[in-house]
């Protein structure tokens, strides 16, 4: 990069460059590297930041910070939490902020959580403030394991679904999609609340635009809502369906 005519670099050893979306690099200093490893599935980085606390990053893509996490997962849980839900299947979330977020309301009974990949859940319960306490919560039911397959499989029933995946899962084939918004009106009573990634017009992934009409044309009561994230350095969007609000 240039500074004024300089070259300037980022070492890998103290930086993580995030890449929101194409067109913009977004640098953070890792003042404390406090986790680093591969599991099965994905890059794992938990590190301490000057500005944003810590964060959790995900084959180099920002999941978590601590000190906007609330406008986050306000926007994603706020329209179950105010529709007083009582049970709720959470798609992904495995940083436990989802479920810190839901277990906030008195109204909820049941919460079962199904994430891939059991070494993020690890390294996040043990450096993710209040990870470990949501994944212990009485209500929480946790299962290993891919969130596609165990929604459409189960036997169960909810009042709502929070879709909390990463980029990778989610750049899955359109009938996958479809499939998923399916099994929600089918076992969520067709409320469901979904993070879909940057609402910037020119950015906005084939994901964002598939995600948008198989949403509506499989859900009702649809409303999208776009969120500006400090940390992520752009407007997020986030599809709403089936909540009375």
């Amino acid at each position: 990069m240039l500074d004024n005519g300089r070259r300037v670099y980022f070492e890998k050893s103290r930086y993580i460059v995030y890449e929101p979306y194409r067109g913009l690099l977004l640098a953070y200093h890792a003042k404390r590297r406090c986790f680093s490893g591969r599991s099965k599935f994905q890059q794992i980085d938990i590190i301490d930041n000057e500005a944003y606390g810590r964060m959790l990053f995900l084959d180099h893509n920002l999941q978590h910070t601590e000190y906007d996490a609330s406008v986050f997962n306000e926007a994603l849980c706020g329209p179950a939490k105010r529709s007083i839900v009582r049970r709720i299947i959470v798609l992904g979330g495995g940083s436990g902020q989802t479920l810190l977020s839901l277990i906030e309301s008195d109204s909820l009974r049941h919460v079962t959580l199904v994430e891939i990949d059991q070494l993020l859940i690890d390294s996040c319960k043990r450096w993710i403030r209040g990870a470990k306490r949501a994944f212990n919560d009485r209500r929480v039911k946790v299962q290993v394991g891919d969130a596609f397959r165990y929604l459409h499989s189960t036997n169960e029933t909810f009042d709502a679904a929070i879709i909390d995946l990463t980029e990778k899962p989610l750049h899955m084939s359109t009938s996958t999609l479809a499939q998923m918004y399916a099994d929600v009106r089918a076992k969520c009573k067709g409320c469901c609340s979904q993070y879909v990634g940057s609402s910037v017009d020119l950015a906005q992934t084939p994901l964002t635009c598939i995600a948008r009409r198989l949403s509506k044309k499989a859900l009702s009561k649809v409303r999208f809502e776009t969120v500006f994230i400090p940390s992520f350095g752009a407007p997020h969007m986030f599809i709403h369906a089936g909540f009375r609000e």
